[in-house]
């Protein structure tokens, strides 16, 4: 995996480390969140790696800022950490709530989303979360439109447009 240089002005990592810190900084935030105490043995267990491998992993975030650490006590973000964290966690939720209104199934959006959301830019997951306020506050829901791609989805086919059944009537 490639590593990118954190950006010093807001602690974002945006394309600036490893999809595997990244990873362990989420999954310390997970833990935090649900109130459990981010420990090696459960970093562990969630990733589905070696202790040591948390270990290590856990000194490098320490040396960049993103955690406190303390061999036998476990982790805890910084201020930095958790804004990368709420920030990675924005993204993978815009991204799946995407995915899911474009039909695809939860559990491959779920995935594919886990996957994209280390790579894509601030510029995309912006314009995605401004289209999906717009489906959202659409006054028609589903918008017509809307409709018509999921019929396409289920027929492959585009739906007639009523403008073109109302000309076809008038010949």
């Amino acid at each position: 995996m490639e590593e990118r240089a954190v950006t010093p002005e807001d602690g974002t990592m945006s394309s600036n480390t490893s999809e595997a810190l990244e990873m362990y900084i989420k999954t310390v935030y997970d833990l935090e969140k649900n109130g459990e105490r981010a420990r090696t043995k459960e970093i562990a267990r969630k990733l589905g790696v070696k202790e040591p491998s948390v270990t290590e992993m856990l000194q490098k975030l320490k040396r960049k800022s993103f955690v406190k650490y303390k061999r036998y006590h476990g982790a805890t973000l910084t201020s930095k950490g958790r804004r990368l964290a709420k920030d990675l966690t924005g993204k993978h939720l815009t991204l799946r709530k995407f995915l899911n209104w474009i039909g695809v199934e939860e559990s491959t959006a779920e995935k594919d989303a886990c996957e994209i959301e280390h790579t894509v830019s601030s510029e995309t997951i912006e314009k995605l979360r401004t289209f999906l306020r717009f489906l959202e506050e659409s006054p028609r829901k589903p918008p017509k439109w809307f409709e018509h791609y999921n019929y396409f989805l289920k027929t492959g086919k585009h739906p007639e447009c009523e403008r073109q059944e109302a000309s076809k009537d008038e010949t």
